[in-house]
């Protein structure tokens, strides 16, 4: 008898050319037709972690009790976030959201992301600030909630 697989590996090319589930639109569209998809790869005690698309338009979102780290691996866009820094969206770009994050999309070109999203500490809901480490669930309903939010992960 085998011992079962316990990994699984994606190059960068596996995820840009992974099929996504459709999800519909961001919550909070400001202008155009953003359409969102996305593919759960795992989900387990107040993490998840998924690719996320979203074709062009303008949308706001939050985390209010869930903070995520992204890494783009297409697309073209901004992200404006509450301070009003803004953040760059462009293949490689990683981006790190503390829970209390709010900020506003501008999607010029369908983005792609890995995502993984995380519980924050009850302690910390409603206390934490932005962070933007350009260099993002209180439980899984939360992560489905905010992947609602985000166009599915729009506020992913």
């Amino acid at each position: 008898m085998s011992t079962p697989s316990f990994a699984a590996d994606y190059s960068p090319a596996d995820l840009r050319d992974l099929k996504l589930e459709p999800t519909g639109a961001p919550a909070r569209v400001i202008a155009g037709d953003p359409q969102t998809a996305e593919h759960v790869l795992a989900v387990r005690d107040g993490l998840e972690v998924g690719v996320w698309e979203v074709t062009p338009g303008e949308f706001a979102s939050t985390k209010p009790a869930m903070g995520e780290v992204m890494q783009f691996l297409s697309g073209e866009g901004s992200i404006t976030h509450a301070d009003g820094s803004v953040t760059r969206i462009a293949p490689g770009t990683v981006l790190a959201l503390e829970p209390g994050w709010s900020g506003i999309w501008r999607v010029t070109a369908t983005v792609r992301k890995v995502y993984t999203i995380y519980d924050a500490p009850v302690a910390a809901r409603g206390t934490a600030g932005t962070t933007d480490a350009a260099a993002p669930a209180a439980d899984v309903a939360a992560a489905s909630e905010a992947s609602e939010t985000l166009g599915n992960t729009a506020d992913i």
